[in-house]
């Protein structure tokens, strides 16, 4: 059995590398005919001068561990919060309060997702579960919005789905209020109809963890598309009515941590685990740009370096991570989280740095785990390991 197993992983090694090699024969076909850069292209379009244009709205307190994962609400003004303290907690981002609180069976939460019509909220981690929740909200006699807390906490709302992973749920997202997608370390996607309790289909190509799920905005031209990433280093892009992916982008020979489309979904940002942003357009089949920090920082001087301490001092660039992406509403500007320098913003047609967020006095004092952009497009909320989310005013 030992020696079967060996074989196989030989025989998928050996498959891996072909499939690579025929990638890069695809991209250099592709580099052939290509006329021109996305730079070239906007060269002419002014720059957006680099200063502090984002004003930090507020801060939310409550949680007492590290944050996992926020999510906002199709209406804006509230926002979903998972953290390891064993809880998700629904905000009012315009008050600061909180509307409701979800305790968790499992307290190792990897993330969490919003339904669009704001009914439903779900978490997922490393349980190998995806728990499916009911928020029901009613208005008081002076008109202020409260969520159905008593019925969630004693699960009579909640809807869970069996634990048909064999490894941990990295990412969840929902296609509307009767579906959800999972990912997980077992290198599969599953599509649940939870209404019905019932899985619709698995979704089979990453030879790796599935590490994150994308799903376009409301309004996108493709709606039955999402996207994922994985530990194999490809995108994959897929269409909820077919098992296999539509297109499939090698990305890095790191992990992808993350992926995010644009608002039209025919274009698509992702994060590497080696800190390089790529960002890649579905009708033309390429990458148009990347983005990295080791072009726009100086490389640290010393009165004497080895090529030793030379190669350990740039090597903090080689691997600054990226942990989290999203876009604006207009398109024009990524916003990456960096494991240490954390959250920046890119000019996506120019290719520079706008603004580091989330870094300096009465910010955040920890790692930044996540961002998000609302749906509307006028606020931006981080979320660190320091406990906090920042809401800030675009």
């Amino acid at each position: 059995m030992v020696e079967k197993f060996d074989n196989l992983s030989v025989e998928l090694n050996k498959a891996r590398q072909t499939a690579q090699i025929l990638y890069g024969e695809v991209q250099s076909t592709n580099a052939g005919i290509k006329d021109a850069t996305l730079k070239e292209i906007g060269a002419k379009i002014a720059s957006i001068p680099p200063q502090k244009y984002l004003r930090q709205y507020g801060t939310l307190r409550g949680h007492r561990d590290k944050i996992s994962g926020i999510k906002w609400c199709q209406d804006s003004t509230k926002l979903l919060s998972a953290c390891q303290d064993g809880f998700m907690i629904i905000w009012d981002t315009v008050t600061g309060l909180k509307l409701q609180a979800i305790p968790l069976q499992n307290s190792w939460v990897l993330s969490c997702s919003y339904s669009y019509s704001g009914n439903f909220v779900a978490s997922a981690g490393l349980d190998n579960r995806c728990t499916v929740y009911r928020v029901n909200n009613f208005q008081n006699e002076r008109g202020a919005s409260y969520a159905d807390s008593v019925e969630l906490s004693e699960r009579r709302g909640g809807r869970k789905t069996p634990r048909a992973h064999t490894a941990y749920v990295s990412a969840c997202e929902f296609l509307n209020d009767n579906e959800v997608l999972t990912g997980s370390g077992d290198m599969t996607i599953a599509l649940w109809d939870f209404a019905k309790d019932i899985k619709v289909r698995d979704f089979l190509d990453h030879m790796g963890d599935v590490l994150s799920l994308s799903v376009p905005r409301s309004g996108s031209l493709t709606p039955q598309t999402f996207f994922s990433s994985g530990a194999d280093g490809y995108v994959k892009v897929w269409d909820t009515r077919t098992q296999g992916p539509q297109y499939s982008y090698c990305i890095s020979k790191s992990d992808v941590e993350c992926v995010t489309p644009l608002s039209q979904g025919y274009s698509f940002v992702a994060g590497c685990d080696s800190g390089i942003c790529k960002l890649f357009d579905l009708r033309a089949d390429c990458q148009l740009e990347e983005y990295s920090l080791k072009e726009h920082f100086d490389r640290p001087r010393k009165s004497f370096e080895s090529p030793s301490s030379a190669e350990s001092l740039w090597s903090r660039f080689d691997s600054p991570g990226v942990v989290s992406l999203d876009v604006s509403h207009s398109g024009r500007i990524m916003y990456a989280c960096y494991a240490d320098y954390g959250c920046i913003a890119w000019d996506l047609i120019k290719c520079e740095i706008i603004e580091s967020i989330g870094i300096g006095g009465g910010s955040h004092t920890g790692r930044i785990s996540q961002v998000a952009v609302s749906p509307d497009g006028q606020g931006l909320a981080t979320a660190s390991w320091d406990s906090t989310i920042k809401v800030w005013s675009t």
